[in-house]
């Protein structure tokens, strides 16, 4: 996080989590006091067999704005638990939340939960967290949208602005409550929501300069009032903004859609969430899980927004995570992230192994967790000892932040105060998880792939376009005064590779400070006081290969703090394309200089060393438009079955690929994924509809269309 106002959004959602973990004991608690029925069934449809199996009063029939769905899905949540259920559904149709309940899985293992294309409607604005599973194993989720009876962002249309007052007036649109309607909207734990922020749009696309603004509450006389000393609310900025734009006015605050707790093995498939009021997934300290196919997206048609945070979120990644195959498109922060920020800070240390800590969250270490530390004036991270004790012990109960006395196996050098501990394990910060073959479009406000604080984490096959601040970025902090909650250690051995980075850094400006805007991919260090470049080479082993970078605001490329890593067969092209938007918002006086310089220079190394430069390619200017091209881009086949094949070549030597069909009756028969040029080749099934269609298969974000006319009928072909 990069901003005070992120720092107070990141303690809203650890407040959040804090009451987190009562909401699903209770939960927990329901279930074990269900009774267990004689009747063994695998296979559970809550909209037919919650009557019959004695589980609620009544089934969950679809489509009935009136029914509460929330009480009547826990209960069959309650009755898995103690029941040898191994697939829960229901009838395709929309379901209501009607009191914003959270509703939670606890501890179930080899379940299937199958909302069979169903819609989810939480009544919205805020709720708290929204559908969760909480120390479960191997359990898939899939096959449903969330939406929202009054979602987290209304939409108004600019009528003038005050550009010295710094005050934006509107008028309401037709469908879309007045933003004054949120006045009234508390935080569904107690306290005030985080914040409310806004983003510009004119012609469907957010305003070239702009980035998500700020607004003071309460809201009144169909005005909003631009927060003074954010970055954007100046007159500059707003004397850019004209009479008719459109303007998503958001809530932020709650809990996330869909959240995953300490589990094991989870894997979440084809999922769509139009808006969220925080961040629209969250995996907290799992592994092993899997996240397919699932879209953080504005609601088709009407929406503006995707979320009103993050997209898909890792916290305190484990091993052997993924998100894969999915995309996100309009957040009002970071799309992509796995992390793994400090387990806690010194707060005292009483002997040569004792230490009394401060934990962060609900983050858990147990007795036998390796645990290193990072001194924040030296910014670098060292091999720690093994905890053998604490006090208070750990559990599934734990005080939120509290302080924990540990004591480790072997005598520890001397620990100032604020010193970080990190996990002194790969497994634990994310080691063999990936990021791949994803499309993230449009942050406004964030970054595409955030990479904080992990080990062993592989970027791979992804496309990137139009990101406030970086597309990816590795990126970590030993800020202690103006963010806390987001210190953490280097990164280690990560690969990011043979991902397309379209459009970077704009035309929206930076959401938050500099330091992680300056190139379309970041690896970069801060430190007190305020956000410096740290200047000491903490992160280890980073290879960039193989991306395609285009069109990029500043830098394509921009390393500092990086000691051994490899830049090979990278393609720049086109950068500094706004080397001056965002100017030097949020960079210490002694940082600015380099980094303006910097924005003029397609690849920058500062604060690093044994950092390899091979075969990257730099162009200023150049023909080229994307990561891959196909010849032909189009065909059209018969109604009959039919083959066909298209030829592949790749901008990058070497770049690899994957090819994805959208229909199922669209098949590619050659091999789906490769490197380099190729011959696709694909079969499609004959079309028994008296309608054509239309498939596509996607590369790299560019696609093959396939156009296939419907059958004819015997009228037809008689008249004719």
């Amino acid at each position: 996080m990069d901003s005070t106002n992120d720092k107070q959004a990141n303690q809203g959602r650890l407040a959040v989590l804090a009451r987190y973990l009562t909401l699903t004991l209770l939960v927990a608690l329901a279930g074990i006091a269900t009774p267990v029925q004689s009747l063994a069934q695998t296979t559970l449809n809550m909209s037919h067999d919650l009557v019959t199996l004695g589980i609620a009063g009544q089934n969950l029939t679809p489509n009935n704005p009136a029914l509460d769905a929330g009480p009547l899905i826990q209960a069959a949540f309650n009755y898995v638990q103690s029941h040898q259920v191994q697939t829960l559904t229901l009838d395709t149709g929309a379901y209501y939340l009607l009191g914003n309940q959270n509703v939670s899985l606890f501890g179930k293992s080899n379940l299937t939960i199958d909302f069979a294309g169903s819609t989810i409607y939480f009544k919205g604005p805020m709720m708290p967290n929204g559908l969760g599973l909480s120390y479960c194993t191997n359990v898939t989720w899939k096959n449903f949208q969330i939406d929202y009876v009054t979602p987290p962002y209304t939409h108004v249309q600019l009528t003038s602005v005050d550009t010295v007052g710094l005050k934006l007036s509107y008028q309401t649109l037709p469908g879309w409550p007045d933003p004054a309607s949120f006045n009234g909207v508390t935080n569904p734990f107690g306290g005030s929501v985080e914040g409310f922020w806004a983003a510009i749009f004119r012609n469907g696309q957010i305003v070239p300069g702009t980035t998500r603004t700020l607004l003071d509450a309460p809201f009144s006389n169909n005005s909003l009032a631009v927060s003074h000393g954010f970055y954007g609310a100046d007159s500059a900025t707003l004397t850019t903004l004209q009479p008719g734009d459109t303007i998503a006015v958001t809530v932020r605050g709650g809990g996330p859609p869909i959240i995953i707790w300490e589990s094991d093995s989870i894997l979440l498939n084809n999922i769509a969430i139009y808006g969220s009021p925080t961040w629209a997934v969250q995996l907290f300290q799992t592994s092993n899980s899997t996240v397919d196919n699932v879209r953080v997206m504005p609601r088709p048609g009407t929406g503006l927004i995707g979320s009103n945070a993050d997209g898909i979120h890792f916290v305190a990644v484990g091993p052997n995570n993924h998100i894969r195959n999915s995309y996100v498109a309009r957040t009002m922060d970071d799309a992509l992230i796995m992390d793994s920020l400090h387990a806690a800070t010194v707060v005292n240390q009483s002997g040569l192994r004792q230490l009394t800590v401060r934990r962060d969250g609900y983050v858990r270490f147990p007795n036998g967790t390796p645990i290193n530390f990072v001194r924040r004036d030296t910014m670098l991270e060292f091999a720690g000892a093994t905890i053998i004790s604490q006090s208070p012990p750990d559990g599934v109960v734990l005080e939120f932040s509290g302080l924990v006395n540990l004591t480790f196996d072997q005598d520890l050098p001397s620990m100032p105060v604020g010193t970080i501990l990190a996990f002194g394990s790969a497994a634990l910060r994310g080691q063999g998880s990936t990021i791949e073959d994803n499309i993230v479009e449009d942050t406004f406000g964030g970054r595409g792939v955030w990479l904080p604080g992990v080990q062993g984490v592989t970027v791979r096959r992804n496309v990137l376009r139009r990101t406030s601040n970086a597309a990816i970025i590795v990126q970590s902090s030993t800020e202690s005064v103006i963010d806390p909650n987001g210190a953490g250690p280097p990164s280690h051995d990560v690969t990011i590779t043979d991902n397309s980075i379209e459009g970077a850094l704009g035309p929206q400006g930076p959401g938050n400070g500099m330091q992680g805007s300056l190139a379309g991919i970041q690896v970069v260090t801060t430190s007190d006081p305020f956000f410096i470049f740290s200047a000491v080479a903490a992160n280890t082993n980073v290879q960039i290969t193989r991306n395609y970078i285009a069109d990029s605001g500043r830098s394509g490329i921009w390393i500092g703090e990086l000691n051994g890593g490899v830049l090979n067969k990278n393609l720049i092209i086109r950068y500094s394309q706004n080397p001056t938007l965002g100017g030097v918002a949020g960079l210490a006086v002694q940082d600015r200089a380099t980094a303006n310089a910097d924005a003029l220079l397609p690849l920058a190394i500062h604060y690093s060393s044994s950092v390899t430069e091979t075969e990257n390619t730099i162009a200023a200017t150049s023909p080229i438009t994307a990561p891959v091209t196909m010849t032909p881009q189009s065909t059209a086949v018969a109604a009959t079955s039919a083959t066909g094949s298209f030829t592949l070549q790749t901008a990058i030597d070497g770049f690899a690929w994957k090819a994805v069909s959208d229909s199922p009756w669209l098949i590619i028969s050659s091999a789906s994924a490769g490197s380099g040029g190729t011959l696709v080749q694909f079969s499609v099934s004959a079309n028994p509809a008296g309608t054509p269609r239309i498939g596509k298969i996607t590369i790299a974000g560019q696609t093959f269309l396939i156009a296939q006319p419907g059958k004819r009928s015997r009228s037809q072909v008689t008249s004719q």
